[in-house]
């Protein structure tokens, strides 16, 4: 009785069903560049691309955090310079109402003058970016300080607390943002206080109290300085981080590349392998007798 093909024909079948499996897996390597797409393409290399990936996801996610925290420190940054170029205007002004020969009407001027720059400090230290106050502190989204044009600057946040940190890819961190008080506020020199002590002063014809308030604004100006340095060593920190973190996403990249990406000229090489295999397979075939017993039965 028949049963088919011969064991040697169905052997023949499979090896060939495999070479023609390893073309089109081969083919489909090299159109995606990718040899591990899924488990069974090499089960070995799973656990290492996942534990490569994973770390990228975590570098690329501190990345992130770093850039947003540059875009902060740089706009604080900036308005700390803006409110130094404010200060050295409200020094001029000072000089000027302190001199005897200013009038009362001249120093009423000048004092008008300082309460708009007493209010363009406000928006200084209410800066935003992406709807959030640079120099909030822990209370990003309440505005640091308001001014009616008459009684001093005020702050919303009495004793505003500061403890957002930043890390790099190794895990050291800093606290890369001040907020308005200690820029602007400082016990150390308050901008805020010599500012509107220069406008009362003025605004009164108080001759030593626009001394006193001068020498209060060289105070408060050096403060500033200070803070604009500490911004200014946070943003060099952040830069420095960033390219570490640059540098270890080059690095892991290249490795999940050898782990899963194709190697185009060994799965060329592969393919042309196979190919050869399939032909010969076939041609060998070929040339095998076909005639059984039966074929020369009458």
């Amino acid at each position: 009785m028949l049963k088919g093909i011969s064991s040697n024909n169905a052997s023949f079948v499979q090896n060939l069903e495999r070479i023609q499996d390893r073309i089109s897996r081969t083919n489909q390597q090299i159109t995606s560049g990718v040899r591990v797409s899924q488990p069974s393409d090499d089960p070995g290399a799973v656990e290492p691309i996942l534990r490569v990936q994973e770390e990228l996801d975590r570098i690329n996610q501190v990345t992130q955090n770093l850039n947003t925290a540059k875009t902060f420190a740089s706009s604080a940054d900036g308005a700390l310079q803006t409110a130094d170029n404010v200060l050295n205007q409200l020094t001029s002004i000072a000089a000027q109402g302190a001199n005897s020969t200013q009038t009362a009407d001249t120093r009423a001027m000048l004092g008008q003058q300082v309460q708009q720059l007493e209010q363009q400090l406000v928006s200084i230290a209410n800066t935003t970016v992406q709807g959030v106050y640079v120099f909030g502190g822990d209370n990003p989204t309440t505005q640091p300080y308001s001014f009616d044009g008459v009684n001093p600057p005020v702050a919303a946040v009495p004793n505003p607390t500061n403890t957002a940190v930043i890390r790099d890819v190794g895990g050291n961190s800093i606290v890369p943002a001040q907020t308005a008080q200690q820029a602007f506020d400082s016990p150390a020199g308050s901008v805020f206080q010599a500012v509107d002590a220069l406008r009362v002063a003025l605004q009164t014809n108080d001759q030593a109290g626009v001394l006193a308030a001068a020498g209060s604004l060289k105070t408060a100006s050096d403060q500033l300085n200070l803070s604009a340095q500490t911004i200014g060593a946070n943003e060099n920190w952040i830069t420095n981080a960033l390219n570490e973190a640059s540098s270890h996403v080059t690095s892991l990249t290249a490795q999940l590349s050898s782990l899963r990406d194709t190697d185009v000229a060994a799965a060329a090489s592969q393919l042309t392998l196979d190919n050869t295999a399939y032909s010969a397979a076939i041609a060998s075939q070929a040339t095998l007798p076909t005639k059984s017993l039966f074929s020369y039965l009458g």
